[in-house]
């Protein structure tokens, strides 16, 4: 039997909340790789649009912004 994840990735857009696919809002796109029980209260609170994400789905971000030319910090 599989453990469930530790560690989980959350994402937000700060400028256009819930939308991720603007090539424009690539660079202002937040992600945090948080404990399970941390990111469910983001996800739960009151703060508009912090989401869970798949590491696949951080993973296209970061090709897509070394494809875009800007740096990962």
């Amino acid at each position: 039997m599989t453990q469930p994840p530790k560690y989980v990735y959350v994402k937000r857009n700060p400028i256009n909340p819930y939308t991720y696919t603007n090539p424009k809002d690539l660079p202002y796109l937040q992600w945090k790789r948080v404990r399970v029980s941390i990111a469910y209260n983001m996800c739960t609170s009151k703060k508009v649009g912090w989401e869970r994400a798949k590491e696949q789905e951080y993973q296209l971000w970061c090709e897509q912004m070394i494809r875009l030319g800007h740096k990962i910090i």
